[in-house]
């Protein structure tokens, strides 16, 4: 194993900066990490160091003053990773007055936004023909009368920043079944400031929904390309990957080409994913979102044969990366107790196959072989919260 005596720092924990931590730490590369409280990263023996500020994803100047010290203490340029889109937003930002203590792996503030800011994300779309979902971006509540006569219902509503949305409605949007709802929903939105989208709602199983994930360079060239199926997600609708599997980027030609157009016309710099939905309606895939950052599963194509990860890693410290897409397909990735919740909900575990769809499963959401110590205390968090909403539940039924 090489030692890179460069050091890097994740802003965030989750499954998403329990990935980044283990993909470098593993190759032997010092890896520190900043969460908001505590968090299973902070297990991992592969997290040299860990940071609690509370609150920090939102706020510039704590993330500023935070890589100040760090740097000074470190005494060494340091490789430092996002999870979040705001993350995003302020670290293309800080990355042009801080480049000489940093390697930021984040695309220009001009183009982050393009991606993250959902609005400005469809208006890109509308303008470079990219195929995507039909919206209708409200500018007054008269907006709302206008999308029955456009899409049917029910219809998805969905903030322009998701993190902001998330924060205060602990769910990625709403979905309206009438003229009344989607009136409420907006009301509810503009009461809290949170810009919002209605998007019409592209029909057909989650297994019609693909990931294509990846690195570009300073060049908007691809370096590493990786594309996965949905098999269950959780929640049902709009919810988040809790099984996928590994496909041939090949076989996804329309994917891979609306991938590279699209980013290299954004002069886009960085890691991504981007989801598309096959409509049944006319074969296409349109394209639902493109995440400017590190996405959840970014352990899943190492476990493959492709650590994204650290090619990002070797470029951003300018060692020579080779473009690759070679990786094996047909592997699995779970998230075991969300995927649980689904099969449950959708009544898939009753199904005769539903065993069988689990085989080939190669990688787990928190858990590793040689590192389980952040499986355990997720599990633990995971066991309070469902026995303390089992609890609320029995309650609540015993009052009424």
């Amino acid at each position: 194993m090489i030692k890179f005596n460069v050091p890097a720092i994740v802003l965030g924990g989750g499954i998403n900066g329990l990935g980044i931590v283990r993909n470098l730490g593993k190759e032997g590369i010092d890896v520190y990490c900043v969460v908001d409280r505590i968090d299973p990263v902070a297990f991992s023996k592969y997290c040299r160091k860990h940071f609690v500020i509370p609150d920090f994803r939102e706020r510039k100047d704590l993330i500023k003053s935070f890589l100040t010290e760090f740097s000074k203490q470190i005494k060494n340029r340091v490789v430092v990773f996002s999870t979040d889109d705001v993350c995003t937003l302020v670290l293309s930002d800080l990355q042009c007055e801080m480049k000489d203590d940093y390697y930021f792996v984040v695309p220009e503030r001009e183009v982050a936004e393009k991606l993250v800011v959902k609005r400005k994300f469809y208006e890109s779309l509308i303008r470079n023909k990219v195929p995507h979902p039909r919206v209708i971006i409200p500018t007054k509540v008269d907006d709302v009368k206008s999308v029955g006569k456009e899409f049917e219902y029910p219809i998805f509503i969905r903030p322009s920043i998701s993190q902001y949305f998330s924060k205060v409605f602990r769910k990625k949007g709403f979905v309206a079944n009438s003229e009344r709802e989607l009136t409420e929903y907006y009301h509810l939105a503009s009461k809290h400031e949170i810009d919002v989208i209605f998007q019409e709602i592209v029909p057909g199983h989650d297994r019609n929904i693909y990931g294509v994930s990846g690195f570009f360079d300073r060049r908007s060239k691809p370096l590493a390309l990786f594309a996965y199926r949905r098999l269950r997600g959780w929640p049902l609708m709009f919810g988040t990957n809790s099984l996928i599997e590994s496909v041939a980027l090949s076989k996804l030609p329309s994917l891979k080409e609306n991938t590279i157009r699209y980013l290299a016309g954004l002069g886009y710099y960085g890691i991504m994913e981007a989801e598309f939905k096959q409509d049944p309606r006319d074969g296409i895939f349109k394209l639902l979102e493109i995440n400017a950052r590190s996405w959840w599963q970014n352990s899943f194509p190492t476990k493959c044969g492709l650590n994204i990860i650290l090619k990002a890693y070797l470029y951003a410290i300018g060692e020579k990366v080779e473009y690759s897409e070679n990786y094996t397909t047909g592997v699995k990735w779970i998230n075991f107790l969300n995927d649980i919740r689904s099969s449950i909900w959708s009544k898939e575990i009753m199904k005769k196959g539903w065993m069988s769809s689990l085989t080939k499963v190669r990688d787990w959401a928190f858990f590793d072989n040689s590192d389980p110590l952040p499986f355990a205390f997720n599990f633990l968090c995971e066991s309070h919260e469902l026995l303390f909403s089992h609890r609320n539940f029995v309650q609540t039924s015993s009052h009424n």
